[in-house]
């Protein structure tokens, strides 16, 4: 096929936008608003309520509702801005789509590394949460050990897992019809768990040792590191399904909005209610000593053992419904992330970056059964090496959020290259609320400990040279021989810096990943860090700046519209190593190797909110009309006549001075 010949990479991206096109009219069109509500909420009320509470309150204490808040705030701000795009183009997997119409290919490729590397891990998180709270409350030590999963439980979770899949594979009807009525029953035992323990609660509980004991700091470190991003990053459920929904662009942003309000009131009172409800005596900790409970069993069963240990035989009697609730509420979430997943790797395919058999639709049912496959055997590899819930939350976290941060761009870029799209849902006041969610997803990021942004940004660094193999020769115009060798030495290369992080900044210990300090002073780890840091600089940005000098004039656009995210996230690191996230002691939790900070909170996250907020108004002027939605709109023109309207835009020249005049906040609202 022509399209598929080296140096045609117009016709290459042409040919990917149709083939996607074709393949996404063999979905099956069936759910409704109670469908993508139910898989927003579903997914948003899995295992993070049922072990976030404990952890969040072990960093921040009491003021662990104020971190509920304000990442509510956040994940509301996002969502906002997926809402619109959502409603525009309603495509199945368009949270990793979107980028590649807004900003080209090099940033759709970072965007949907990110998003796959959160995706893929959430249902063998799901799978161990089943796991962990229900072999805790009886306790099977042949299943589980010191709070992590033994070969068998691993078995046993791998086996979950499977059951995902088949449950997947029916089709998206019967997971819509299923998902609803677990979701009720997800709904209705967090709603009565608030309402039970407010019998034993204790307003003291507020105050015994302060409200804010680990001062902010632990307030903003419990976000990403305890779980809280990790529980509202459900709400992309409808977004993602959207392209298989009856009416998306009416029901895709009202399921979307109602998840996350729906999730922030309930999570509120489930931590308020928790804090209010532990017995210190009972819990086998100081009073006072929130730190205490890192370890214990309201670590790995919280409610469960508060309702056991309550002396009152009808909340002792919903101890049993909780332990129901914790092989639902986790199994009815990882099922549904299974197929959200699905649906990215799917879109991921439809981009054009990985094999094109990620978008076979099975004939009877509908479904992307390649992609499901894959999604299905990679998230199960994922089990053995992490073998405990809260080892995920902070990877996870990060790696969603780096590719939620596309959201508000993707909806603001749209607008000025794609204004003949109609928009049933039209974001008030756009350019500022995106700014709330492009800055606040950066400081969740920030947030994390040291490590976490460590694991993430190592594995898309790893995963960044397939960019160069399998997408530059067909759209960069670039001889394969020449991509392909630029792509092979950039991954040796940062295999090698990766060894020597991971064995000079701090060694994890094997299975609990819990970093001890190398016994060096601060500047010799400094030193190291700096060497570690200007080495993947310029492993990641030479080939970057090499292949853009190399590259067609599609190709020279796309490397230049990224560049604003791989300035973020290097800005992210080297900020982080230097601040507080970077030493022992700065909560509960240690957050890296350093023992003294050398940038003091709050100027760290005045700082980093700077940089973001610079980012951010950069990322819009990168965009541009692509080619991919130049052929979307014209698509959706044809099929849905009433989509469309007008003449279309010229599109934007081959140089920055060539666009239009750059997007202003009045243009946003």
């Amino acid at each position: 096929m022509a399209a598929m010949e080296v140096g045609t990479g117009a016709a290459a991206t042409e040919d990917q936008v149709l083939l996607a096109d074709a393949s996404d009219k063999q979905l099956r069109k069936a759910l409704s608003f109670q469908d993508l509500f139910m898989i927003s909420f579903g997914g948003v009320v899995g295992s993070g309520w049922l072990f976030a509470v404990s952890f969040s309150a072990a960093i921040a204490g009491p003021a662990a509702t104020i971190s509920w808040i304000i990442c509510g705030i956040f994940m509301l701000a996002i969502a906002l801005c997926f809402c619109e795009t959502a409603s525009a183009l309603h495509k199945t997997g368009q949270l990793v789509r979107g980028p590649l119409y807004s900003h080209g290919g090099f940033t759709g490729y970072i965007v949907g590394t990110g998003y796959i590397l959160g995706s893929i891990t959430v249902p063998a998180i799901e799978a161990e949460a089943v796991i962990t709270y229900f072999a805790s409350a009886r306790s099977l030590p042949w299943v589980l050990s010191n709070g992590l999963l033994t070969s068998t439980g691993t078995f046993v979770a791998v086996l979950l897992m499977i059951g995902f899949f088949f449950l997947n594979y029916v089709g998206v009807r019967f997971l819509g019809l299923f998902n609803s009525v677990v979701t009720w029953w997800k709904l209705i035992i967090p709603t009565l768990t608030v309402i039970f323990l407010l019998a034993i609660f204790r307003s003291s509980n507020f105050t015994v040792s302060g409200f804010i004991p680990f001062g902010w700091p632990g307030v903003f470190i419990c976000i990403p590191s305890a779980g809280i991003g990790f529980a509202y990053l459900g709400f992309r459920g409808a977004a993602q399904f959207s392209g298989e929904a009856r009416n998306p662009q009416r029901d895709a942003p009202r399921a979307i909005i109602l998840s996350i309000f729906s999730a922030v009131v309930l999570y509120v009172l489930l931590q308020v209610v928790f804090i209010g409800a532990v017995h210190w005596a009972d819990a086998g900790v100081v009073t006072g000593n929130w730190a205490g409970l890192l370890t214990g069993p309201l670590s790995v069963a919280p409610f469960y053992y508060e309702f056991k240990e309550a002396g009152v035989a009808l909340l002792v009697g919903f101890a049993s419904f909780l332990l129901a609730d914790s092989v639902i509420s986790p199994s009815g979430t990882g099922w549904v992330f299974l197929g959200e997943a699905t649906r990215a790797v799917y879109g991921v395919g439809a981009d054009g970056f990985f094999p094109r058999g990620l978008l076979s639709i099975q004939r009877r049912t509908r479904i992307p059964w390649v992609a499901l496959i894959a999604t299905t055997v990679v998230g199960a590899v994922f089990i053995a090496p992490f073998p405990a819930w809260h080892l995920f939350a902070d990877f996870v976290t990060d790696a969603f959020t780096i590719s939620l941060l596309s959201g508000p761009l993707t909806l603001l870029v749209l607008r000025r290259y794609a204004p003949r799209i109609r928009r049933p849902f039209q974001l008030w006041a756009a350019w500022w609320i995106g700014a709330v969610a492009f800055v606040g997803g950066s400081l969740v990021i920030y947030w994390s400990e040291f490590g976490g942004l460590f694991y993430v940004l190592t594995c898309m660094f790893l995963v960044l040279p397939l960019f160069y193999m399998f997408y530059v020769p067909r759209n960069f115009g670039i001889p394969v021989g020449r991509s392909v060798a630029i792509g092979v030495i950039q991954l040796a290369l940062t295999i090698a810096v990766t060894v020597f992080g991971y064995l000079y900044l701090y060694i994890y210990d094997v299975v609990s990943l819990t970093p001890s300090l190398p016994g060096v002073a601060d500047s010799t780890l400094t030193r190291n860090f700096l060497i570690y840091y200007f080495a993947i600089l310029a492993i990641v940005w030479i080939p970057t700046l090499l292949v853009q000098r190399m590259a067609n004039t599609d190709g020279k656009k796309m490397i230049r519209s990224g560049y604003w995210i791989l300035t973020l996230l290097f800005a992210e690191m080297l900020i982080s190593w230097f601040s507080v996230l970077g030493t022992f002691g700065c909560s509960p939790l240690p957050c890296g190797p350093l023992t003294t900070s050398y940038i003091l909170f709050p100027y760290d996250t005045v700082i980093m909110t700077i940089i973001a907020f610079v980012i951010y108004i950069w990322a819009i002027q990168s965009g541009y009309r692509t080619k991919d939605l130049a052929e979307v709109e014209e698509l959706m023109a044809v099929e849905e006549p009433g989509s469309v309207s007008g003449p279309a835009p010229a599109p934007a020249g081959p140089t920055v001075a060539a666009r239009p005049a750059p997007i202003s906040p009045g243009e946003g609202t």
